[in-house]
């Protein structure tokens, strides 16, 4: 019984380890690291492997241990049977410590049309190099040996007293972009922005001593989003400094769509923006480019994400295989309302002329009543969270909103108005009418009694 309850266990740990090595690393990546027990100055190749899938976009980041670097795995093609994508990097560690490799959030591969888990991660301990250093001693050595030996440690003590703390860079250049700040010897952190367009950069860096280290140097791998390198200064005395430039990448558009007067780019790069509340994404196409969209189920609305021409993101509504208009909320009395524009056939509303109606420090298309005494009322054209359109009144007092409804009386007086222009247009056609046939009988007339007299006057 005992041995069954033993086996039971071990089962039960080996079960544990298998879900704990499946919860770290993603059963479509992997990462070796070679040797898997590296040694501080000698080098350390590390190798992303993604196996059966269609196409992959990944960013690794390696750190520690004196290292820094990226490894860039990407291929968007979508096309062929799936495939093993792989990638190396070497590295030479510059301290002893953890050296760890870890997938960047928002990499992603995708098979069959599905994305599939390649997050993970993979850390080794860098070692100091072993010491050859003879301890074994001759019995034999004299008393000016000893000397010797003690002038020498001395000697060698000074030396080390002599060597350079200083650590700082004099220069810190990048090829493509601006730091900021401005590069100084005591500031080691910077920002840099760029566009995806630009796909690599160099960096370059100079110690203020030339008896200093600069390791980190040369050229770096962009993708869109934010990534980190850094230049490490070591001094004569081998005191650390890191300086770190952070490249914030952001997607350029090569694509683009008409929309009234201004040409809107198509984003891809969309894996990590904040999707209206109520909308499931959905693939669309514009300008022959599928692209993601997101749908609300609901009121019946497509979205897509594009960048105007000064840069600027937004969400704009599409329909019909273009851009309808932009996507903008209005908050009122605690309702969100979707702006419209307004249709051609709305425009011209009895009793109301075209306006600037101002909510809140939104400034919307809509209708002021031509009657003062309605001054503080305004019309709206506008969208409920249900997907109904529908004009609204507006008082700008109270900031409140309601159904605009055509009122009987002026729906009478419409009638009438009609009914009046109708009766007006028969009478006029009547009297035409009975005008007309009055002159052809008058003309009638005439010549007939003329006819009489002169056939009178031969006779």
């Amino acid at each position: 019984m005992k041995k069954i309850k033993k086996l039971i266990l071990v089962a039960s740990l080996f079960i544990s380890i298998l879900f704990t090595i499946g919860n770290v690393y993603a059963s479509s990546s992997s990462i070796s690291i070679s040797p898997s027990s590296p040694t501080k100055g000698k080098p350390v190749t590390i190798t992303i492997t993604v196996s059966n899938v269609n196409t992959v976009s990944l960013t690794a980041t390696i750190s520690g241990a004196g290292t820094s670097g990226k490894i860039k795995l990407v291929d968007a093609s979508m096309s062929g049977d799936p495939k093993t994508f792989s990638k190396s990097l070497t590295v030479t560690p510059t301290s002893t410590g953890t050296l760890t490799v870890k997938i960047d959030e928002g990499s992603n591969a995708v098979l069959d049309a599905k994305y599939v888990n390649v997050l993970g991660s993979r850390s080794v301990t860098v070692k100091a190099p072993s010491s050859n250093t003879n301890t074994n001693t001759n019995t034999n050595t004299n008393t000016n040996n000893n000397n010797n030996s003690n002038s020498s440690n001395s000697d060698s003590s000074k030396k080390e007293e002599n060597k350079s703390n200083d650590n700082k860079l004099s220069s810190l250049t990048i090829s493509k972009g601006t730091l900021s700040p401005k590069f100084s010897a005591n500031t080691t952190s910077y920002k840099v922005d760029l566009t995806s367009d630009i796909e690599t950069v160099d960096i370059a860096a100079k110690a203020n001593d030339s008896k200093a280290k600069v390791t980190g140097t040369g050229k770096k791998d962009l993708v869109i989003g934010s990534q980190t390198y850094s230049v490490t200064v070591v001094s004569e005395s081998g005191i650390k400094k890191v300086y770190s430039i952070t490249f914030n990448v952001t997607e350029k558009p090569t694509v683009f769509t008409q929309f009234g007067d201004q040409k809107l780019g198509i984003l891809k790069d969309v894996a990590k923006i904040e999707v209206p509340e109520g909308y499931k994404e959905t693939t669309v196409t514009l300008e022959g480019e599928e692209i993601r969209g997101w749908k609300n189920d609901k009121t019946g609305l497509t979205l897509v994400y594009l960048a105007d021409e000064s840069g600027h993101k937004s969400f704009y509504i599409y329909s019909d295989g273009k851009v309808a208009n932009k996507y903008e909320l209005i908050t009122i009395a605690g309702k969100k309302y979707t702006l419209l524009d307004i249709p051609s056939d709305m425009k011209e509303q009895e009793g109301l002329k075209a306006d600037k109606v101002k909510i809140g420090d939104m400034e919307l298309d809509g209708w002021s009543y031509e009657d003062k005494n309605h001054a503080n009322y305004a019309v709206v054209y506008l969208m409920n969270e249900a997907g109904e359109k529908n004009l609204y009144s507006y008082e700008k007092t109270e900031g409140t909103l309601q159904k605009y409804v055509v009122s009987e009386e002026k729906k009478a007086n419409n009638t009438l108005t009609y009914v009046l222009a109708g009766t007006t247009a028969l009478f006029a056609l009547s009297t035409l009418g009975v005008y007309m046939m009055y002159m052809n009988f008058k003309k009638k007339s005439i010549a007939t009694i003329k006819d009489y007299y002169d056939r009178k006057n031969q006779g």
